[in-house]
């Protein structure tokens, strides 16, 4: 049985333009993208609260309302307006929230799970801001509930202070943790989950990512001996050095240096360039782009991610399986990377 649905409330198919689905059962984590408000009205709609989205969850089967003592035993929730007792210590912060609840998670556990060990006796006022949402998300697992939601849990957080996120992510899913967390970009996203949902105005729907075709050892093959078979005489055509690229924005083509490009990120069947100007959308697909960009020092590190490596200042190693370039922006993006194409690049810089 799942533990979690959010659906569409009878009655308010209208509110949206097509079915809300979301089933989350025992240790999955499901990450819904979108911008603050839209995800301030999911949460409001999900906890039972009037939203103009006309969806309803359903905990265990039964409607979701935190007014009810059973249910709010067994959920968490953190928000990003939650406030904090600046002048109690941390320890003692997780300790009041404790004495609320008939079940509770040792207080030192849970300043280890968020990284704050070092900080039991030090007042909150003191905390950085990364640290006291930390305490926060601590917060919200002092009951150890089932379920457990959050709303943007990344934004602002400094680069450790994610990292300890991740891992903590990581750790509640294999105890068998439910997690429905919000979050603004689909870089976030993609580190924090596989199960991956987008809201619009238009609705809520499943991300879903394809790998592109790859040409296969066997159509190489065919490729090589039709290249043997032709007239050796016959001199190759050498393609000119690409110098820019044309993008159609809107109704206009702008030109766009491959050296101010950051990196290409392929989502909802298009690429959308980053670069050093702005940003742009193109219908190429990355594989086309991938070829474009070769000579530039351009490289495929996630199937959904194409790179700049002129630009990357960091590698950064997550789990044993997750790891992200770190993007030299103004926002210091991080790019996921496969586990295989970890193994590729520290062949490139000869690791």
């Amino acid at each position: 049985m799942s533990v979690l649905q959010i659906q569409s409330e009878a009655g308010k198919r209208d509110a949206v333009s097509s079915p809300v689905e979301l089933e989350l059962m025992t240790g999955q984590c499901a990450v819904v993208q979108c911008n603050d408000e839209h995800g301030r009205q999911f949460l409001r709609s999900v906890l039972g609260e009037s939203s103009l989205l006309g969806i309803q969850a359903l905990y265990r089967g039964e409607p979701l309302r935190l007014n009810r003592s059973e249910i709010v035993e067994r959920v968490g929730c953190c928000f990003l307006d939650d406030g904090l007792y600046n002048r109690m210590k941390a320890a003692d912060y997780l300790t009041f929230w404790g004495r609320l609840y008939t079940t509770r998670v040792s207080v030192s556990e849970l300043l280890t799970l968020v990284g704050l060990e070092g900080h039991a006796n030090v007042l909150i006022s003191r905390l950085s801001y990364s640290e006291k949402r930390l305490l926060n998300l601590a917060r919200s697992l002092i009951h150890n509930p089932e379920l457990v939601i959050w709303e943007n849990p990344e934004q602002n957080l400094d680069l450790e202070s994610c990292i300890i996120l991740r891992k903590m992510i990581t750790s509640l899913v294999d105890r068998g943790k439910v997690i429905l967390v919000t979050c603004s970009t689909m870089e976030q996203a993609i580190f924090l989950s596989e199960h991956i949902y987008r809201l619009t105005e238009g609705g809520l729907y499943p991300v879903v990512t394809h790998e592109e075709p790859e040409a296969s050892e066997q159509t190489m093959q065919e490729t090589g001996e039709l290249d043997s078979d032709t007239d050796q005489n016959v001199p190759r055509v050498t393609a000119a050095k690409l110098e820019k690229l044309m993008i159609k924005a809107d109704d206009k083509f702008v030109f766009v240096d491959p050296s101010d490009i950051y990196y290409v990120e392929s989502n909802d069947g298009l690429s959308h360039i980053h670069t050093k100007t702005g940003d742009f959308t193109t219908a190429w697909t990355l594989t086309e782009l991938e070829e474009k960009l070769a000579p530039y020092q351009f490289y495929r590190c996630h199937r959904s991610y194409l790179v700049n490596l002129n630009h990357a200042s960091e590698l950064i190693t997550w789990t044993r399986s997750s790891y992200s370039l770190v993007i030299r922006d103004d926002k210091k993006s991080m790019i996921p990377m496969s586990k295989t194409r970890f193994e590729e690049i520290k062949d490139i810089v000869g690791l």
